[in-house]
């Protein structure tokens, strides 16, 4: 093979800790197959993934992880892509080696590594969500890719954060939603040094060797399918094959390495001394204490994420915390223990994961599995998980919203064990109360909303009042209903009563719609209420059978209403339905309660966050029922002019795109407003 070097050689520096080097001795560099006709089963956006290998050093102080990656171009879309090569860093403890960039097209290899082009810059790529991590980005454009060539590119990574302690943890995937024909992973270690390891879901095994004290592991996969992901899984089940290693002996090692972070023996600020002597007069228990020092670290220090290089792991002193007046979950949990111990409340920091926390007991220990700092307080016997970081909750301990995240890891002297978190309380979250009034057509109708929020729901509405202020929440709101109802004026818009004390919020909205009656396909015409609330809490799952448990989100109950006064009697057809399974229990009822009044009635209880796999059946004519909650009355123009006999109302189906967030478990209708 003849070897075409378009750009030079010479080595040279990308930036600072990014170099180009020679493949490092330690790495096995071994072929693999390129085919004269890629397989169609691993193409996918014009490109098929040929091979996928890594290879983990742990033989020196830090740790080397060698990637090399291989993609054949099946189509100019997939040129684009291949021809795009970026390698994200954190010079803070992190340094690179780019090996080659290299373009394969029969019997000539074009390499680009080394040469003019690679540029160095960075990009926070979550500077929205306000969390900055420094993280440097080498990018480079391949000239002249075409379709039937091979890209491939290497490189080495070293380094561990400082706050680990060297410690090696990582958990690597070993199947994709897009099949990769080869993967090969590799890890050398010595002998005295211990790396537990655990495999998930019929992972590939290991062979193993050993020589001159050095263990060397090594995985191969060879064809294996694609994964399908099945939607509305709970977050925290793993799908699909996975390997994890961890250095970490037990959580003990885990809340040892950690928990010295978080003290701070140094003198606080004279006005954090001052805060403290205040909430202390005004509160006289420990509970309200508790409330009102988060309400100050919600308050007071508004959120900002540096994790560049240590941050990540490491939180801030208090005097800097409080200087800047910003800081993120660890930096507000530190300060919130600090300011809790002086107020005398048994109180400590404790990591937890927000995406995997219920199954943390399944996995190996590791300081790596935690996205989230919060704080315990035990106090009379209970023990709570609050939030410095959610927008301010006014409630009292006890009714405001707390973190349950399954498991979680307390930061104090002789943790040695996760503890379990409290279940999430079972709450009436929501009450609605429609009333209707329907004139004759062409005349308008009248649709008024008496909504109760309690709980978690009416902290997100407190939230997005503070954000949007009552007059642009009205106008989300308002744009909503036009959006289904253009002759929709809103009549009346109010916060009816913000109850903090039982953390509970009323909101009334009437709305006049002056073309409340549309002309519809058959000539006649209609009109339809609007179920802005209840519908949207399920969402669909896939037919079929069902593998995995369905993630319903957060547990508690709503109900609805809807009381519809017409211009004249009118006939229905009453019905009452019921539908029960292991968490989930829905009742829907319609029925007449005068001549020209009818009534629907729903209620939808939810007691567990996830509901068995058999039960999808179930699941499912839940969700088509809930697809039926809005009541269509018809008519034609003659008849509503003459009132004849009594129409029909009916219930139909009224298709509507839904989205069930599948962690916050908020519910959005039509893309925006009602919670």
């Amino acid at each position: 093979m003849e070897l075409v070097d378009q750009e030079g050689t010479t080595p040279r520096e990308i930036a600072p800790g990014a170099t180009f080097a020679p493949v490092p001795d330690w790495v096995d560099l071994q072929p693999y197959a390129i085919p004269a006709t890629p397989n169609p089963y691993f193409i996918s956006g014009g490109l098929c993934a040929l091979f996928d290998e890594s290879q983990i050093d742990l033989c020196r102080p830090g740790r080397a992880w060698f990637y090399r990656r291989a993609d054949m171009i099946t189509a100019v879309a997939g040129a684009e892509r291949a021809a795009q090569f970026t390698l994200t860093y954190d010079p803070q403890y992190e340094r690179v080696e780019i090996h080659y960039v290299q373009v394969k097209r029969g019997g000539e290899v074009f390499e680009h590594s080394g040469g003019a082009g690679f540029e160095a810059f960075r990009r926070e790529q979550n500077m929205e969500r306000l969390i900055f991590d420094g993280r440097q980005t080498i990018a480079f454009t391949i000239p002249d890719v075409r379709p039937g060539d091979v890209v491939e590119t290497s490189y080495t990574r070293y380094g561990v954060r400082r706050s680990l302690n060297g410690r090696h943890a990582v958990w690597i995937p070993m199947e994709w939603n897009v099949g990769i024909v080869e993967v090969r992973m590799r890890q050398r270690s010595p002998k005295n040094r211990v790396i537990y390891e655990r495999g998930y879901n019929n992972a590939p095994l290991a062979t193993e060797t050993i020589s001159n004290d050095i263990i060397d592991r090594r995985w191969r996969t060879y064809e294996r399918p694609s994964f399908k992901y099945e939607a509305m899984t709970p977050p925290w089940t793993l799908q699909s094959a996975s390997i994890q290693w961890s250095e970490w002996k037990d959580w003990a090692e885990v809340a040892a390495n950690f928990t010295p972070l978080y003290d701070d023996a140094g003198p606080l600020p004279e006005s954090l001394e001052a805060e403290i002597t205040r909430i202390a007069a005004a509160e006289p228990t420990q509970a309200g204490r508790a409330a009102a020092l988060l309400r100050f670290i919600q308050n007071a220090i508004r959120y900002l994420a540096i994790s560049i290089g240590e941050g990540g792991f490491t939180p801030r002193s208090i005097a800097e915390i409080w200087k800047m007046r910003y800081g993120d979950c660890k930096d507000k949990s530190k300060l919130f223990t600090i300011m809790g111990r002086k107020l005398g409340l048994d109180i400590c920091p404790a990591l937890v994961n927000t995406h995997d926390g219920v199954a943390l007991m399944d996995y190996l220990p590791s300081g790596q599995l935690f996205d989230h700092c919060i704080v315990r307080v035990r106090l009379d016997g209970k023990t709570h998980w609050l939030d410095g970081t959610r927008e301010t909750q006014e409630a009292p301990l006890g009714l405001l919203g707390e973190s349950h995240f399954g498991w979680a890891l307390a930061l104090e002297p002789g943790a040695t064990e996760l503890e379990r978190m409290a279940e999430e309380p079972h709450l009436l979250t929501q009450e609605v109360e429609e009333t209707v009034t329907l004139r004759e057509p062409p005349g308008a109708a009248e649709y008024d909303w008496r909504v109760t929020q309690s709980g978690w729901r009416a902290e997100d509405l407190r939230g997005r009042i503070a954000r949007e202020g009552a007059v642009g929440l009205f106008k989300l709101y308002s744009d909503d209903i036009t959006r289904t109802e253009p002759g929709a004026r809103p009549l009346t818009q109010e916060i009816v009563k913000d109850d903090v004390a039982n953390n509970r919020i009323v909101i009334h909205e009437k709305y006049e719609i002056s073309d409340a009656w549309q002309k519809r396909p058959d000539g006649r015409l209609g009109f339809s209420t609007q179920d802005l609330y209840v519908r949207a809490v399920l969402g669909r799952i896939d037919p079929g059978p069902r593998k995995n448990d369905i993630y319903l989100g957060h547990v508690g109950k709503v109900v609805r209403k809807v009381t519809i006064d017409t211009y004249k009697p009118w006939e229905i057809t009453p019905f009452e339905r019921k539908f029960e399974s292991a968490a989930i229990r829905y009742e829907t009822a319609f029925k007449q309660i005068t001549p020209s009044r009818c009534e629907l009635t729903q209620s939808l209880d939810i007691t567990a966050w996830v509901l068995p796999a058999a039960e999808a059946p179930k699941y499912r004519q839940i969700v088509t029922d809930l697809e039926k909650t809005d009541v269509v009355f018809s008519t034609t123009l003659a008849a509503a002019a003459k009132a004849e006999r009594p129409a029909p109302a009916k219930i139909r189906f009224l298709w509507i795109a839904i989205l069930a967030a599948a962690i916050a478990g908020a519910a959005i209708y039509a893309g925006l407003a009602h919670p």
